[in-house]
């Protein structure tokens, strides 16, 4: 992971070890495409037939980049998580103001909500 220690050690760990709990096999700066140093995205994983793709942002200044790379992996969920609650209030303006039409579904939560979303309503667990 290229991020910082807040990015790598506390909430892409996090999420990485409350995912494996729920018995995904995730990947890890999951390449969208092949070659040498290819865009990748911080968290992928596949469950019950749905392709998930997590980036974790503190701002918005990659978020259109970050749509693109979920669209090119063609993920059913492309879940956005932030560091607090104005990031994600952040992140959805910035959605907004793209004015597309994505391919792929996409959610935006600020780290607590989305550990709490994949601790108990995931709806691609493998456990119940």
């Amino acid at each position: 992971m290229r991020g910082k220690f807040l990015h790598n050690n506390v909430i892409a760990t996090t999420l990485i070890k409350a995912l494996r709990l729920r018995g995904h096999r995730i990947h890890l700066e999951y390449p969208v495409r092949r070659g040498q140093r290819p865009p990748a995205v911080d968290i992928f994983f596949q469950a019950n037939g749905f392709a998930v793709a997590i980036e974790i942002e503190g701002d918005t200044e990659r978020i259109p980049n970050d749509v693109a790379k979920a669209e090119t992996l063609r993920a059913d969920l492309f879940l956005i998580v932030t560091p607090d609650a104005r990031a994600a209030r952040a992140a959805k303006s910035a959605l907004k103001r793209l004015n597309s039409n994505f391919t792929v579904g996409i959610r935006v939560m600020p780290f607590g909500a989305a550990l709490q979303w994949i601790a108990n309503n995931c709806p691609f667990s493998v456990r119940p």
